[in-house]
């Protein structure tokens, strides 16, 4: 065997070890409650199996079963013990994987069972955010309310960013259901830049008709002085061009 083989298998022997490596080892549980076989589930806990023991990659059960939307394994495994705040080696917790796969019953489940609402993972995503980013109306709601409930109210400047989040990605509902949370339509992020702004720039005419409704002024001004029919007409966002003019507040 010449040396240049033997480099080509050393090489192969290596990405094949550490393809070993990095693969997620689930255990039996896991791949049931991934599955959503409720009736494994009990059978494999009858038998003693460990309800929080994390993969090699930190998973559990439970997070398998709410990526999925088992809300009924996810309920069971509640019950039975499964530990609702813990989290894989990203500090990915079953709440925000809930959030962003956008299962909203599964969601509650946690929520209801005292899941941890203000936890982060390694790249900055959250339940709130990521269920606001993706669009995800019910949990987004099922969040709020919660917060409601528990009198954790989102901070202001929070509260304002998400909306601003929102109104940039054109999830109208979303929009809605945080300005009747108590966000102000008129809240103002980064250089003071409002929802509306944020809607003109990206073409979001749905959106602003939503703010409009919901008592947002399109008259604010950002700190270069621009309105949001100042932003919709340095884009080409023409529907809102139009739109803003026949506002009676718009300059």
């Amino acid at each position: 065997m010449n040396q240049r083989l033997l480099v080509t298998v050393a090489v192969l022997v290596a990405v094949l070890l550490l393809g070993a490596c990095s693969r997620e080892r689930n255990t039996e549980l896991m791949d049931a409650s991934k599955n959503g076989d409720l009736d494994a589930v009990k059978s494999i806990l009858n038998r003693g199996a460990n309800i929080n023991q994390p993969s090699n990659k930190g998973k559990t059960a439970l997070m398998f079963s709410v990526s999925e939307g088992h809300t009924d394994v996810t309920r069971f495994l509640i019950e039975q013990g499964a530990d609702v705040n813990m989290a894989d080696e990203y500090g990915t917790s079953a709440l925000i994987v809930a959030a962003t796969a956008g299962h909203d019953k599964d969601v509650v489940a946690l929520l209801e069972s005292n899941a941890k609402t203000d936890v982060r993972d390694e790249s900055g995503g959250a339940p709130l955010v990521n269920a606001i980013y993706f669009g995800h109306v019910e949990a987004v709601k099922a969040l709020l309310d919660d917060s409601s409930r528990q009198a954790r109210a989102l901070e202001k400047q929070e509260g304002e960013e998400l909306l601003l989040l929102a109104a940039g990605l054109g999830h109208s509902k979303i929009v809605q259901a945080l300005v009747e949370f108590g966000v102000d339509a008129n809240g103002r992020g980064l250089k003071q830049r409002t929802a509306m702004m944020a809607a003109a720039y990206f073409d979001k005419p749905d959106i602003v008709r939503a703010l409009l409704q919901l008592g947002a002024d399109p008259a604010l001004r950002n700190v270069d002085g621009s309105t949001a029919l100042d932003v919709a007409t340095d884009r080409g966002s023409d529907d809102i061009v139009i739109l803003l003019r026949n506002v009676p507040s718009a300059p």
